[in-house]
């Protein structure tokens, strides 16, 4: 938490707050991203590459910074609380994450470059039907053809995916989960965008035939999968706090200003309890949070963590944005307002690499492991 920042950590929360107060527009006030829109277009881009918030994380020999991943959660919090649009979680957070983990490849290592330097904004293209994650449940084939590969298959709401100037589309090769680079305009592929709840560009992807170069073959690509997708679900828990602490000091002051019977809102009993009730699930959330983030990845213990900060987060989100809609009454559903912004995005990280569902039953099969092979 705040208060157990060392002084780096306290630096970084004060520099992305200074920036986003000063230069962010709020929820109403913005214009609407397009649906053609490329994820580095954004003005403020630019100012975060400089700012060394893209490269946070990444390798120092690729030009990043060499962060962990509190680091990372300090900032996903702001952007949380500022509702940031920009593809920082599936560019730097999760693609950035992917590449600094895979087996030494030229081509990766070019890319990572790349993206600390602010000169490619690559997305991972990974999800399939029913928001499953899982390496098993890849459908997507590649198969080994002269001077390449030759990728069939579909990818579902990929954030920024649809004009991404590079895709990393996780296949299954008749040995293991790889990952190759597709560069944007490649023969086969084809994306069909649309705007998401939370305003952000959303595709889906089908490959047909979409031949890949050998020197676009990432390599196996199972482990760094499961690691960075770890990673990105506990960066997105951050920005999920960030989001519900901004949401609860609204509904705060709404109800303080707010009178009836002559009386502010927020002085009857039946109102604080539900304000205390949103306080201790944010908490709740924000404590496993933090734990999950002051883990090491390498960690054998780290992935029941992130699902168990991922499922809180979940049930969080969704308590305190209904709890903030009612206790604004009908304007809590008016775009004027931030409410509805909020709670639409935090319903866009709930089904974010996995659902609270999916990461409840995760939790308990990576917990009755464990538990086995201590005994």
């Amino acid at each position: 938490m705040q208060d157990a920042f060392n002084d780096d950590q306290r630096m970084l929360d004060d520099a992305v707050n200074r920036y986003l107060e000063r230069a962010y527009p709020a929820p109403a006030g913005r214009p609407p991203v397009s649906v053609t829109s490329a994820p580095s277009e954004s003005p403020h881009w630019q100012a975060w590459v400089d700012m060394g918030l893209v490269g946070l994380a990444l390798p120092s020999e690729a030009g990043g910074m060499d962060g962990r991943l509190e680091e990372l959660c300090i900032v996903m919090q702001r952007f949380g609380q500022y509702l940031a649009v920009e593809c920082y979680d599936s560019s730097a957070v999760l693609a950035g994450q992917v590449l600094r983990r895979l087996p030494d490849s030229v081509a990766a290592h070019e890319l990572l470059a790349q993206l600390a330097a602010g000169s490619a904004t690559p997305v991972l293209a990974h999800t399939e039907s029913q928001g499953d994650t899982a390496l098993a449940s890849i459908q997507t084939q590649a198969a080994k053809v002269d001077g390449g590969w030759v990728l069939n298959g579909a990818k579902r709401c990929v954030a920024w995916g649809g004009n991404a100037g590079q895709l990393l589309v996780s296949a299954a090769t008749d040995r293991d989960a790889a990952l190759f680079l597709v560069p944007a305009g490649s023969p086969g592929l084809v994306c069909t965008s649309a705007i998401g709840l939370d305003a952000r560009p959303y595709a889906d992807i089908e490959l047909n035939g979409c031949r890949v170069a050998q020197a676009h073959y990432l390599g196996r690509a199972a482990p760094a999968l499961d690691v960075a997708q770890d990673v990105a679900r506990v960066a997105l828990c951050a920005e999920a706090v960030g989001a519900m602490q901004a949401l609860l000091t609204v509904t705060t002051e709404y109800v303080r200003a707010r009178h009836q019977f002559n009386r502010p809102l927020g002085s009857f009993q039946a109102i604080q309890h539900r304000l205390v009730d949103m306080l201790m699930l944010l908490e709740q959330a924000r404590s496993l949070m933090w734990l999950a983030a002051a883990t090491d990845p390498s960690d054998s213990r780290f992935a029941r963590l992130a699902s168990a900060a991922k499922a809180k987060c979940g049930e969080a989100a969704r308590f305190i944005g209904e709890q903030a809609i009612h206790l604004h009454g009908g304007m809590g559903m008016t775009d004027e307002l931030p409410v509805g912004h909020y709670v639409k995005r935090l319903l866009a990280i709930e089904y974010t690499l996995g659902t609270t569902r999916q990461h409840l039953a995760r939790y308990r099969k990576l917990a009755l492991e464990e538990n086995a092979e201590a005994r």
